[in-house]
């Protein structure tokens, strides 16, 4: 009986970031010229989603990324807004 394939424990499914990396690249893009307000929380939360499949690095970059940008989207619609409100330049 040495000829029997020997059992060995399943190894768990290879988690594979690239879905979650691509979109978080893709989100984070988007959050500084297009919906800061929806696509800056995307593009964090792929980004942990990333982490959480083993990608740690970009999916940190990733989140300081889109966080960084949707502030300065935030500034920079702030700053729009009161430029317009005040009867432009």
């Amino acid at each position: 009986m040495e000829n029997e394939l020997q059992q060995t424990p399943q190894q768990p499914a290879k988690k594979d970031a690239s879905v979650f990396l691509v979109l978080g690249w893709v989100f984070t893009a988007l959050t500084l010229f297009v919906l800061p307000y929806l696509f800056g929380p995307l593009a964090i939360i792929f980004g942990a989603l990333a982490i959480k499949r083993g990608a740690k690095t970009q999916g940190i970059i990733i989140i300081v990324l889109s966080a960084i940008f949707l502030v300065l989207a935030l500034v920079i619609g702030a700053i729009v807004a009161t430029i317009l409100m005040n009867g432009g330049m």
